[in-house]
């Protein structure tokens, strides 16, 4: 059995590896990476193991993924324990979101706007796009030659894990964001959330930030979502141009995420600095 596997993985590897040379990814190339780089990830990052609070994380983000352009993607959501506020989307519906961030939040509008900007990345495939530039450059190119000519068969393995970093470290362009924003504001009304909490949210950051005589929290979020007014105004107006036709009674909060939030801040300190890993 053992050498029937080896064989069948062997198979596998010669079968992706045109494409991957190619630097084509297909969906399925990109979920079965995603997957190997999430579980690198999770090795490594300091992870919230509280049940309860993974479960809402995850109930929240499946309600916007579910009214995505995507939903059969096997999103899965999880909290990194770590004060700065960030949040990052793995190909094969991995989402990131720091405690940190969700302490920054006022309302469940807000938290939803997060997860649906990153639902948008996964939908558009950014991180896919990603994966196909990695692919294309000589470095990685030389690598998969290496690990097919020399019979090995574990190819997604190795794919994943000099490619981890490059892709969870990694800034979207700025037409990503653009277009993650706009996804994100269709996803929330879609879901019967108010969009206007993406507004809210960025605001704040922006004020904190403002008001900071060093480096703040919200400067994780800046450097890989890069912020310009100009970015919220386009959404501002991607909002005033969704509601009129958006159905009644879109949520700005709901009556549990109060006792959810103070569930995340009651959480003992975050270990800092946790550790990144290098390819």
């Amino acid at each position: 059995p053992a050498g029937r596997a080896r064989l069948a993985r062997g198979l596998g590897a010669a079968l992706l590896a045109p494409a991957l040379l190619a630097g084509c990814v297909s969906e399925d190339t990109e979920q079965q990476l995603g997957d190997r780089v999430a579980a690198q990830v999770n090795a490594t990052l300091p992870l919230v193991r509280d049940r309860a609070l993974n479960l809402y994380v995850n109930r929240l983000g499946r309600l916007i993924a579910r009214n995505s352009d995507r939903p059969d993607v096997p999103y899965r959501f999880y909290i990194v324990d770590s004060p700065a506020v960030n949040a990052f989307a793995l190909p094969g519906g991995h989402v990131y979101v720091n405690r940190g961030l969700i302490e920054r939040t006022d309302n469940v509008a807000e938290l939803s706007a997060v997860l649906a900007h990153e639902v948008g990345h996964v939908a558009a495939r950014h991180g896919a796009r990603t994966l196909e530039r990695q692919l294309r450059t000589g470095s990685m190119s030389s690598i998969l030659y290496r690990v097919i000519l020399g019979g090995e068969p574990e190819i997604l393995d190795q794919t994943a894990l000099r490619m981890g970093p490059a892709l969870w470290t990694a800034s979207h362009s700025r037409k990503a964001e653009i277009e993650a924003d706009r996804l994100a504001v269709e996803y929330l009304i879609d879901s019967g959330v108010d969009p206007r909490g993406i507004l809210s949210f960025l605001n704040g950051l922006l004020r904190e930030e403002a008001g900071s005589t060093r480096a703040s929290p919200a400067t994780a979020w800046f450097s890989t979502h890069p912020m310009t007014r100009e970015r919220i105004d386009r959404t501002r107006r991607d909002i005033r141009r969704e509601l009129p036709d958006a159905p009644p009674g879109l949520a700005k909060d709901i009556a549990s995420y109060p006792a959810f939030l103070e569930r995340v801040r009651e959480l003992p300190p975050s270990p800092v600095p946790y550790p990144v890993p290098h390819p």
